[in-house]
């Protein structure tokens, strides 16, 4: 399972007390194209309506393009997303906030997988920054203006990841699941490790090293290896 942690302040600050909200990420499906349960708590308001995320392609994209279309289905459901209010300059405001994804086991133990910084920049109240970074894909960054009467953290979080991931304040669209081409070897479908696009590339490397962990790295994988990194890795 994955979860999604907001909390007030920059990531040195982050503690349990500081928590906003909470985003549990876990599967309803583990395919290829996997459905999700999403499941979010939010401070004075508490446990949200569960939903539903389906047909996300696993190992195509950003943690946290998965993340924003988590927040997205548990603040409006099926309905479309709507584009922000032009920002009041009377609104409420976050002066700092930040956010982590990480990975929880079964018995409980967590890793780390990605971190952000949401932060008000310069003298207007509506003006922010964001500063995402993760596990393979690395950093990225965006500034972004935002303002509404009443502070709505989640959906000041979803409005920072979509800009930060698509220059604009809703999710764009969902990433395409990597495919490799084949070819038959040796009575084989095989393909070039080297033509995946990440994240896919290094969590295929990953997985293989898991899995095999005595089997030297190939050049040439085969192809039912992959598909079953895209079932279970």
């Amino acid at each position: 399972m994955l979860k999604l942690s907001i909390h007030a302040g920059l990531l040195p600050d982050r503690r349990p007390e500081n928590i906003m909200a909470t985003v549990d990420i876990a599967y309803a499906k583990k395919e290829a194209l996997a459905d999700y349960l999403i499941a979010a708590t939010v401070r004075d308001k508490g446990e949200q309506k569960p939903q539903t995320l389906e047909n996300y392609p696993r190992w195509s994209g950003s943690l946290w393009d998965l993340a924003a279309r988590a927040i997205a289905r548990s603040l409006y459901g099926d309905s479309k997303i709507p584009p922000s209010d032009k920002p009041d300059k009377r609104c409420a405001y976050a002066t700092k906030l930040c956010a982590v994804i990480e990975r929880y086991t079964v018995d409980e133990r967590s890793q780390l997988l990605a971190q952000a910084e949401l932060w008000q920049q310069g003298p207007e109240r509506t003006s922010y920054a964001i500063k995402l970074s993760e596990d393979i894909l690395g950093e990225r960054e965006a500034q972004f203006q935002y303002g509404t009467k009443r502070m709505e953290t989640m959906d000041l979080m979803m409005r920072a990841l979509s800009w930060a991931l698509f220059k604009q304040d809703t999710p764009g669209p969902r990433p395409k699941l990597i495919l490799p081409t084949s070819v038959m070897v040796g009575n084989e479908d095989r393909f070039d490790v080297a033509s995946l696009q990440e994240p896919a590339r290094t969590g295929f490397a990953r997985h293989m090293a898991a899995t095999r962990p005595t089997a030297k790295p190939v050049e040439w994988a085969s192809t039912k290896d992959y598909v079953q990194f895209l079932m279970e890795g």
